[in-house]
C-alpha cells in the first residue's frame, strides 16, 4: 500500500494541503511530542503500549520551543488559492498568506492537523507495538558479548606460560 505524503482539509472556508514532514523534522517532532507535549491520558496510553517504560518527563515547553516546534508544523501546510498553492511560512519565517497572523484559531487548528496527520502512524494498530519491538531489540540487556580467550597466553624462560596482556619479545 502506497503511503499517503499529503491531504487536503478545509478550515473555516479555506483549504489547505497538509504535507508529510521531512524525515528529520519529523523525528525531531515525535521526540518532542513524546517527551514534552503528550497529554497525562495519552501518555498513560503510550507508556501501556510501550510495556509500562516511560521516561520521566522533563520539564514543560517553554514559549520559544513551542513557536519553534508550531514553525515546524506549519512549514508542512500550503493554502490552495486559485493561482495554486501558497506556503502558510515563507522561507524567512514570517506568515506566507493573508489573515494569518492574528488568527490564532486557524493556526491552531492547522497546527494540529499538521501534527495529527504527521504522527498518525505512531498511534493506529500496530504502530506503537513496532515502536516498542523495534526499541526493545536494542536495548543493551539484550545485546550479547562474549570474549573468547581472555588474553594472549606467552611463555617465559622458565617453560611456564603467563596470561598477562603485554607481549614479550626473546
Amino acid at each position: 500500500m502506497a503511503r499517503t505524503t499529503s491531504k487536503v482539509v478545509e478550515v473555516m472556508g479555506r483549504k489547505f494541503k497538509i504535507s508529510a514532514f521531512d524525515s528529520f523534522t519529523g523525528s525531531y517532532i515525535a521526540y518532542t511530542v513524546f517527551e514534552k507535549a503528550l497529554p497525562r491520558g495519552i501518555e498513560q496510553q503510550f507508556a501501556a503500549g510501550m510495556g509500562g517504560n516511560m521516561p520521566a518527563r522533563s520539564q514543560t515547553m517553554g514559549k520559544q520551543e513551542f513557536i519553534e516546534l508550531q514553525r515546524d508544523c506549519l512549514s508542512a501546510v500550503a493554502e490552495i488559492l486559485p493561482a495554486g498553492e501558497r506556503p502558510l511560512l515563507n522561507s524567512n519565517g514570517s506568515w506566507g498568506v493573508n489573515d494569518i497572523a492574528d488568527n490564532t484559531v486557524l493556526v491552531v487548528i492547522l497546527t494540529v492537523h499538521a501534527l495529527v496527520f504527521n504522527m498518525s502512524a505512531f498511534f493506529e494498530e500496530g504502530g506503537l507495538k513496532a515502536l516498542k519491538d523495534s526499541l526493545s531489540s536494542l536495548m543493551l540487556s539484550n545485546i550479547k558479548t562474549s570474549i573468547r580467550g581472555s588474553m594472549p597466553q606467552s611463555s617465559q624462560e622458565d617453560g611456564s606460560s603467563t596470561s598477562s596482556g603485554t607481549a614479550h619479545t626473546r
